[in-house]
């Protein structure tokens, strides 16, 4: 009789958990949100974010983008790229030159 019980109980526990899944919509969202971020926070000239975002787990709570462009020095147009992480909890942009 237990055994019922518990193979019964499996799926009410399981019905939650869809809920926390966020959508694709929400997750295009947020992508734009980050790269705004980041866009913003640059110096460089005709910026562009180059690839796809990565996300490091919550208890680092960042997630990465590669910004490219271009920066005058003496005179000249060079191509630069700078490495943004984005703070989710605190949702705020850092940029550092990349060599």
């Amino acid at each position: 009789m237990k055994l019922l019980q518990l193979i019964a109980l499996v799926p009410v526990l399981l019905l939650p958990a869809g809920a926390f899944a966020s959508s694709e919509a929400a997750w295009k969202e947020f992508d734009k949100t980050i790269q705004r971020s980041c866009l913003a926070k640059s110096d460089l000239l005709h910026k562009k974010v180059t690839g796809q975002r990565i996300d490091f787990s919550d208890d680092v709570g960042y997630s990465a983008l590669i910004i490219s462009g271009k920066r005058m020095d003496n005179g000249k147009s060079q191509t630069m790229k700078s490495l943004c992480l984005y703070n989710r909890q605190k949702q705020t942009a850092s940029l550092a030159d990349m060599p």
